[in-house]
């Protein structure tokens, strides 16, 4: 029995010397940090703990709970969460200035989330979520997150995502205190990559400019077309099949009945009325 508890001792020793090794990580860098780890957090040269708790069914659904020190953050609504924290130190090199922790979840319909929460001398904060698993994140030098998500437009594809922490502070009325604010919020891209190939349902006339100007190109009716790139948001790069002949089209979303619309000759049309064979993973 007693070389047993040496054992188990010795392991638990070991988790944590590797949790302390793993938290020698640069900064801007997304590692595993486990359920229960002591380290310094903030730098502040204070050690802090970090304790992840789950609530949760037969399904990894439900709530979570973490906490650093005496301070904890908790999430309800889970759906098919990860049971584990990645962790990123923010700053440059080995110089960081707070540490964020990522829990992820699959969601439904493989709509991956991952929650944010963000510790600094200031205390906790949950700051966000960005709509992809932590463990395929990729971070720049200066800190921006880059994450794969499903794009909101024209079928299902997905499309780089970049998010910066943006941070504020402001004076509390009447005292020397500041209150201290930290968002995460997304940084959009001017176009981004589709390639999605699809058959032409009417023609569709395309402009050499994203903000309009004369046609260029006529699409003609029952050819397949390439939607090549797309802003995700008003503007659609359509081509030839060759993909060597295109222009740009315009578009929006509208809730009420749910559509996006292709606008042909000066009219809104379902895009599903424009392209044929959309691909809709859903």
């Amino acid at each position: 029995m007693k070389k047993m508890l040496c054992t188990a001792a010795a392991v638990v020793m070991l988790l944590a010397f590797c949790a302390h090794a793993e938290f020698g990580s640069p900064a801007n860098t997304v590692f595993d940090l486990g359920t229960a780890v002591t380290a310094d957090f903030d730098s502040d040269d204070l050690p802090e703990t970090m304790r992840f708790v789950c609530d949760l069914n037969e399904y990894d659904d439900g709530s979570f709970t973490l906490s650093v020190g005496e301070q904890s953050v908790t999430v309800n609504d889970c759906v098919s969460l990860i049971r584990g924290v990645k962790a990123m130190k923010l700053g440059y090199g080995e110089f960081y200035w707070g540490t964020l922790f990522m829990v992820s979840e699959y969601g439904l319909s493989d709509d991956p989330l991952t929650y944010c929460i963000l510790y600094t001398s200031d205390g906790l904060h949950s700051v966000g979520e960005i709509p992809g698993l932590a463990e395929y994140f990729s971070v720049s030098q200066d800190g921006v997150i880059t994450a794969t998500v499903r794009a909101s437009m024209i079928g299902t594809w997905e499309r780089p995502a970049d998010y910066i922490l943006a941070r504020g502070w402001e004076p509390v009325e009447g005292g020397d205190d500041w209150n201290e604010y930290y968002r995460l919020a997304e940084v959009p891209r001017t176009v981004y990559p589709m390639g999605m190939i699809v058959r032409l349902l009417t023609d569709l006339p395309v402009y050499p400019s994203p903000y309009g100007g004369d046609a260029s190109v006529q699409l003609k009716a029952g050819d397949l077309v390439i939607l090549a790139a797309s802003d995700d948001v008003s503007r659609l790069y359509v081509t030839d099949y060759s993909g060597r002949e295109g222009g740009w089209v315009r578009m929006k979303h509208q809730e009420e009945p749910w559509a996006d619309l292709i606008l042909v000759n000066g009219k809104y049309l379902d895009a599903d009325e424009v392209f044929g064979a959309i691909f809709y993973a859903d």
